[in-house]
């Protein structure tokens, strides 16, 4: 009898352009295999250390960068409480990425 085959399962994002909306979110994008993460927030480096000590400290879109090779991770400072932000948030990531999948 033969073994079966393995089957190699493939990242929920593989190749989408994702906005994650505050660090949790986007980290979790990259985790699965996003082609582009626009990190968004009021700031580039949040405060916990939820992520590890030694992401303490560094700003998102680089913790990205480091812990999944993402070269097509960026910050842009948001508060999407204001309309105009949140218009040229798209703006900029469909400018980038082509399009603005998640």
């Amino acid at each position: 009898m033969s073994q079966p085959s393995a089957t190699r399962i493939q990242p929920r994002l593989a190749g989408k352009v994702t906005v994650g909306l505050g660090r949790a979110i986007a980290l979790a994008f990259a985790s699965e295999g996003a082609a582009l993460v626009v990190c968004a927030d009021l700031q580039p480096i949040t405060k916990g250390t939820e992520f590890g000590a030694e992401a303490a400290g560094t700003p998102t879109h680089e913790v990205i960068q480091q812990r999944f090779g993402v070269n097509k991770a960026f910050f842009l400072p948001t508060n999407v409480t204001i309309g105009a932000q949140v218009e040229r948030l798209v703006q900029e990531v469909v400018k980038v990425g082509g399009r603005l999948d998640v």
